[in-house]
């Protein structure tokens, strides 16, 4: 392994080829890219890449393997492992799962509670499943990533009297809007405590558009909200959460049809998000209603350190 690969930290100039590398993986296992370069930015806006992401480089000097560990809350760790498709079944995969792990111990070192490291994988990649299952890993979810093509101007969701739907404030409606997801996502699967300069600072990362974030109100009391994003394959629906005694008013579908004709009123025509197909709101089904459709799986595999 020595002999032909090296191990070593990204840098921001290699953002490019490793969006280029887990391009090459999503073509193989869905068909089609599921990254940006913005996506990779976004990413180490919420890692220390000197210290938590590592890249393996081929002879040639080419890079073949990324893998990344991400603190995501007080008990959580996320990982994603990539390995370029010419370059499976030589040990890569493997070696990075153990340096990410290893990494994870360090990090869990002195915190209270049990940790849990959270590794994602395409559903389809039986391969790579398989590795981490025999590594201790035990299934734990599915998401889905849901896609729509608009074809024409979407027609607007009327909200009920004295619900309003209006644009983001910068600079005003930040901590509102931190409370809102604070709130809406406490119960949803894998939440954790975040702290708010932490969490706006990442979702005003690189591809950050104000024009593309909602907030409904109930006269002066915010009742949920919708954040997005444009990047190079379609509108992203980054959030989307309603509080709990207003869900089932039609605020859901409303933000979600006024977002999709902003796009439309920008030639973007896909939309896509991802979303728990266990989700406790049914928030798949929400979507399906809208138009949207599963396009692809991504499981979540779950280990405590």
């Amino acid at each position: 392994m020595e002999k032909k690969f090296m191990i070593k930290h990204p840098t921001l100039e290699d953002a490019q080829a490793i969006t280029d590398l887990v391009a090459l993986c999503d073509i193989e296992d869905i068909g089609e890219p599921d990254i940006t370069l913005s996506d990779v930015l976004d990413m180490w806006n919420s890692i220390p890449i000197e210290t938590d992401a590592w890249i393996v480089l081929s002879a040639t000097n080419e890079i073949i393997g990324y893998g990344f560990v991400e603190v995501t809350g007080a008990n959580r760790m996320d990982t994603c492992v990539f390995v370029h498709p010419q370059f499976k079944n030589q040990g890569i995969g493997s070696l990075l799962i153990k340096i990410v792990e290893e990494r994870a111990h360090v990090l869990a070192n002195g915190k209270d509670g049990k940790q849990k490291l959270m590794n994602q994988i395409s559903f389809t990649n039986t391969a790579a499943r398989k590795l981490i299952e025999d590594r201790g890993y035990q299934f734990s979810r599915l998401y889905e990533r849901m896609k729509i093509e608009l074809e024409e101007q979407p027609n607007q969701h009327h909200l009920p009297e004295g619900i309003t739907l209006r644009p983001f404030q910068p600079d005003h409606d930040e901590e509102t809007l931190f409370t809102l997801y604070d709130e809406t996502f406490r119960d949803a699967w894998g939440y954790t405590k975040k702290d708010f300069s932490t969490w706006i600072s990442q979702k005003k990362g690189d591809g950050y558009d104000p024009s593309l974030w909602f907030i409904v109100w109930k006269d002066a009391k915010p009742v949920g909200f919708l954040m997005s994003r444009m990047q190079e394959d379609g509108l992203f629906i980054d959030l989307l959460g309603v509080k709990r005694e207003y869900r089932k008013h039609g605020i859901g579908k409303a933000l979600l049809l006024h977002t999709f004709g902003i796009a439309h009123q920008r030639n973007q025509k896909t939309i896509l998000l991802y979303v728990d197909s266990d989700s406790l709101t049914n928030a798949n089904r929400l979507y399906q209603q809208v138009g949207m459709r599963p396009h692809s799986q991504t499981a979540v595999y779950m280990k405590e350190l």
